[in-house]
C-alpha cells in the first residue's frame, strides 16, 4: 500500500494505492485523473524540468530554463548534471531550443524568458 497525493488539479485528493497481482488499485480519487495519475507514478514517474543555465553576453548570468514535455523522473539528476555545464549566449528569446532532445527522451530545454544583451 501506498499513499500520495494526486497534484492533477487543485483538490489534492488523498489516494491510496495497492498493488495486487499485477493490478493497481486506487481509492480517494475524485476524478479519473486521480487515478492515471497514481498509476504512471508508479510505472513510469515523470516531471517537467525546471532549472537555470549559465548565459554568456546576457544582462543577468543565468537563464530560466524548462523541459518542454516531461521527462522520466530517474533521469533528472543526470539532466540537472549536463545543464550545469551548458553554456548559453546572448540574445535568447523565450522559447528558443537552449539544448534539444535530452537523452533522447524527446524533449526539448527551452528558455523561459528573453534575455537581451548587455
Amino acid at each position: 500500500m501506498k499513499e500520495m497525493i494526486c497534484i492533477q488539479c487543485p483538490v489534492g485528493c488523498k489516494l491510496v494505492v495497492v498493488e495486487k497481482g499485477g493490478e493497481i488499485h486506487v481509492e480517494g480519487n475524485k476524478c479519473k485523473r486521480g487515478k492515471e495519475y497514481a498509476i504512471n507514478e508508479l510505472r513510469n514517474p515523470t516531471r517537467i524540468l525546471t532549472t537555470t543555465v549559465f548565459i554568456e553576453g546576457g544582462k543577468h548570468e543565468m537563464l530560466p530554463v524548462k523541459s518542454d514535455r516531461e521527462i522520466p523522473k530517474d533521469l533528472l539528476h543526470d539532466a540537472m548534471k549536463e545543464l550545469a555545464g551548458a553554456r548559453v549566449k546572448a540574445p535568447v528569446r523565450c522559447g528558443d531550443i537552449v539544448l534539444k532532445n535530452i537523452f533522447n527522451t524527446g524533449a526539448n530545454i527551452v528558455a523561459t524568458r528573453d534575455m537581451e544583451e548587455k
